[in-house]
């Protein structure tokens, strides 16, 4: 079977896409992947054939302040950000990843194409060559649905008619947002001799599949209804080595903090610099995973705290009581799959709205980025006292077991191919 997909070299986007792209190709599968060229080595790592964007800015690499796009980091209020995110990292790629995604499926066919749901030029190459399509979601559900908060609004579900008006509002709103990319959306379409479309959501929701790389249970849009090729896989994660080695010496039985920050740039320094300041002194082992993102030379390291460039999160979580998080969502599925507990400290993103699904999983809490020393002091304490998140934090451990999401979407994918050989014709776009 050959499998052509498309991935964007963001730090969340990555890690559970690859983890399909390594059991395909363990499967005996051919898979050629399209990404940045950022994300080259690791895709290479899994087997799979590396194409390299050449014009959906080719060179973007979000672990580098110089080389991020979307800089929504630099805007001034959150709506701001939310523009620049909007503009930046999902409208910019559409037109460009369709004709590059057009030109490489008519030069060596697929019998499929996987692709990161926020890459919607893909999606539209796949109509257009009327392959079948497979979207990857590596973030909590990020359409607006009937009953439930959207996405980059940071807000729980609301009980009652308040709690009606407040979610219909707000979608409202998202989907006006979303349909300003229309214009670009409907030229690429047009290109390629396709119907203009009138809402952007139909483009994704034309796929064959949406899988939903995480368990229902982590994300409360699972209680609303999802359209009907919305797929909750379960996790997927990447091999990892060994267990972890501590670098404090075997006396020393202190509660492990791990301390992760994200692997792209968000001006996370301060941040992390407040984090250490609240550790210092308590009687705890803190361990900072830097990344690439967060230079550590002038930070101010704690005596019970250590730095280190890069820990593969499923090597040291087992050994942790506790995690300290921007809330990225594949770190917070890494420590739920392993039942530690998280003290979320949203930066920006989808990162608040992940922050809110462990509160409501009751796996967790959640303070703001601006929170003072002392603040920061007392919700780690509280979150590494109170029994009620370590159970919780466990209870959703079983939920993530339940299914590899990696298999799970191979096992789809497979499927998916044997039915289209065995009728001998590709179906047509969005026919589930």
């Amino acid at each position: 079977m050959r499998v052509f997909q498309t991935l964007l070299a963001f730090s969340g986007n990555a890690p559970p896409q690859l983890a399909l792209t390594r059991r395909l190709v363990e499967r005996g599968h051919e898979v050629r992947v399209l990404a940045h060229r950022a994300a080259r080595e690791r895709i290479e790592a899994t087997g799979a054939e590396f194409v390299a964007f050449q014009r959906s800015i080719p060179a973007l690499d979000l672990t580098r302040r110089e080389s991020d796009p979307l800089r929504d980091w630099d805007a001034r209020t959150k709506a701001g950000a939310g523009r620049q995110l909007l503009k930046n990292g999902l409208f910019a790629f559409v037109l460009d990843t369709t004709r590059e995604c057009v030109e490489l499926l008519e030069e060596s066919p697929a019998d499929v194409v996987v692709f990161d749901w926020m890459l919607t030029g893909a999606a539209v190459a796949a109509e257009a060559v009327r392959v079948p399509a497979i979207a990857l979601v590596h973030c909590p559900y990020p359409y607006p649905i009937d009953g439930m908060p959207p996405l980059f609004t940071g807000l729980r579900p609301l009980d009652g008619r308040l709690g009606v008006m407040r979610d219909r509002l707000l979608s409202r709103i998202a989907t006006r947002l979303l349909n300003r990319g229309l214009p670009i959306l409907n030229k690429a379409r047009g290109e390629q001799g396709l119907a203009p479309l009138t809402d952007w959501t139909a483009q994704l929701l034309g796929a064959r599949e949406i899988c939903m790389m995480t368990a229902p249970e982590l994300d409360f849009s699972s209680r609303g209804v999802l359209p009907a090729n919305v797929r909750y896989v379960g996790p997927a994660f990447e091999p990892h080595p060994g267990d972890w080695r501590s670098p404090w010496p075997e006396t020393n039985d202190d509660p492990l903090v791990v301390i992760s920050f994200s692997t792209s740039y968000m001006n996370q320094r301060p941040l992390a610099q407040r984090v250490l300041d609240a550790i210092a002194g308590l009687p705890v082992r803190a361990l900072l995973t830097a990344g690439p993102a967060l230079e550590t030379d002038t930070l101010r390291i704690p005596a019970n705290a250590r730095s280190v460039p890069y820990v593969p999160h499923r090597s040291v979580f087992p050994q942790a009581a506790l995690v300290i998080t921007h809330a990225g969502w594949q770190t917070i599925n890494a420590a739920l799959a392993d039942g530690v507990p998280l003290l979320c400290i949203p930066n920006g993103r989808d990162q608040p709205d992940n922050a809110q699904r462990v509160v409501l999983a009751g796996a967790g809490a959640q303070v703001r980025k601006g929170a003072s020393i002392r603040r920061l002091r007392r919700m780690i304490l509280h979150t590494l006292r109170d029994p009620e998140l370590g159970r919780c934090a466990r209870a959703m451990a079983e939920a993530l077991a339940r299914s590899d999401g990696a298999v799970a979407i191979a096992d789809r994918i497979e499927r998916l191919a044997a039915r289209t050989t065995l009728t001998e014709s590709l179906p047509a776009w969005g026919e589930n």
